[in-house]
């Protein structure tokens, strides 16, 4: 039996979107024969996710802690910062600024809105991922007997822990997983930004195989590099959607549901509240038949219901506040219409593809994708399109997707008023190449071929 030690900073109960990939891929790692441990990061946590808890009983966890010193630090840090920060944040009007690269104006993050301050935060976290990692030093090195260590990134713990525990085992295979992109167009802060490309060339030229989560963060890759490149998307897990109710929330209703983060109003769900306020204007649909929930917390509610209100939809908000992986997955199936958005850039290759739109996927529910940015053809498009999943709209093609968007939630919405449903009918044999299961058998095969 092979033996594979799993280096993350999320992973199961944490009940977020980032735990699902890893927890997934050692759920079905262990299924295929393999014997998986993990090292992750111990949080303090309000809601499990009982279905990756379920997944993965009986795995073999390691937890790196906080140090009391970086609590002290931190918590210092916090009360100093926070009064600068929190009336920037909150301020959303502030964020849009001129990008220089394209000349237009664009809305920003805060990281990259407000530089000094993001920079700070930056290095306050980088401090973290190092005080995590010393905490399970003494344990990497006595850890020995692994055919693969995979670190998977979404913070920089990974890339400390991994390096270290390849120093310490030569022999062993480094896979290194990208969940996110170590240098973020829009996400990183200028003056750290030296900082983020540096671990990316180290990655590159250190580990022994790089997975990106999508074409683009692989495409970002050096060419000297890229032969021990491979493309491993996220996925879905049909068992999660076992025994959920798929009674409607409401049947004289069309409910359309976002699920998720709105990254401090980066995404933007503008375009399709447009279009519904365009139907309702032309006599297309009656605005007392749409309804639009949200699951997440308060403050990304606060974005949302903004851009509703926006076009004097507000009212026909409903939040359900930050739920369970369970119950997200429950309102998604009691829905009609699942909703995404994205935001992609072309002159950073492109390569944002949410995890929420590959979630959705098991829920057998049309789903309206909105990519944001100026990429002409961005992957999550493709994967809409390709699937048939639902409809696409992209920014870049505002002049024609704006009408194609337009007319599908007046077609689907006549259908619902007609038929009480919304028919349904997905590319299957395309969905299959999404299912973890599939992906995991993948995996497999690129660890086979990196052994030759």
């Amino acid at each position: 039996m092979k033996r594979i030690l799993l280096i993350c900073n999320y992973f199961a109960p944490d009940n977020t979107i980032a735990a699902v990939r890893t927890s997934k891929l050692a759920k079905y790692l262990r299924q295929n024969g393999y014997e998986v441990q993990v090292i992750t990061e111990k949080k303090e946590i309000n809601i499990e996710d009982e279905l990756l808890k379920l997944d993965t009983e009986g795995i073999k966890v390691y937890y790196a802690y906080q140090s009391k010193f970086y609590k002290r630090f931190y918590n210092i840090y916090h009360k100093i910062i926070e009064p600068h920060k929190k009336k920037r944040f909150d301020n959303l009007e502030n964020r849009y600024k001129i990008n220089p690269k394209t000349g237009h104006e664009e809305f920003y993050t805060y990281e990259a809105a407000y530089p000094i301050l993001g920079s700070l935060d930056y290095i306050v976290q980088l401090i973290k991922q190092y005080d995590l990692y010393l905490s399970v030093k003494k344990t990497l090195r006595k850890l020995d007997g692994f055919d693969y260590v995979i670190t998977s990134y979404g913070d920089i713990f990974s890339f400390f822990t991994g390096k270290y525990y390849r120093k310490c085992h030569k022999e062993i295979l480094w896979i290194f997983d990208i969940r996110d992109a170590i240098y973020r167009y829009k996400f990183t802060p200028d003056y750290v930004k030296w900082l983020a490309k540096r671990y990316e060339r180290q990655v590159w030229k250190k580990a022994d195989c790089i997975l990106g989560v999508s074409k683009g963060i692989c495409k970002k890759v050096p060419l000297k590099y890229r032969k021990k490149t491979y493309c491993l998307t996220n996925g879905y897990d049909m068992s999660d959607r076992y025994h959920l109710n798929t009674q409607r929330l409401d049947c004289s209703k069309l409910i359309f549901t976002y699920t998720g983060s709105m990254y401090g109003g980066l995404v933007n769900l503008s375009i399709f509240f447009q279009c519904v306020k365009d139907g309702i204007e032309q006599g297309e649909i009656d605005k007392d038949a749409v309804e639009f929930h949200f699951a997440g917390n308060d403050s990304a509610y606060k974005i949302f219901k903004n851009q509703a209100q926006n076009y004097n939809l507000g009212k026909n908000c409903v939040s359900h506040g930050k739920l369970s992986h369970k119950d997200a997955l429950q309102l998604q199936q009691q829905s009609d219409i699942l909703l995404v958005a994205s935001h992609d850039y072309q002159n950073n290759e492109g390569g944002v593809i949410t995890g929420k739109v590959l979630e959705y996927m098991s829920a057998d529910k049309p789903v309206i994708g909105l990519i944001m940015g100026d990429i002409m053809h961005s992957e999550l498009a493709d994967i809409i399109r390709k699937t048939n999943l639902g409809i696409a709209y992209e920014e870049s093609h505002n002049e024609t997707d704006y009408k194609n968007l337009y007319l599908y939630i007046c077609e689907k919405y006549k259908e619902f008023m007609c038929c009480g449903r919304i028919e349904h009918n997905p590319n299957k044999k395309e969905l299959r190449k999404y299912d973890y299961k599939f992906l995991c058998k993948r995996l497999i095969k690129i660890m086979n071929q990196i052994e030759k």
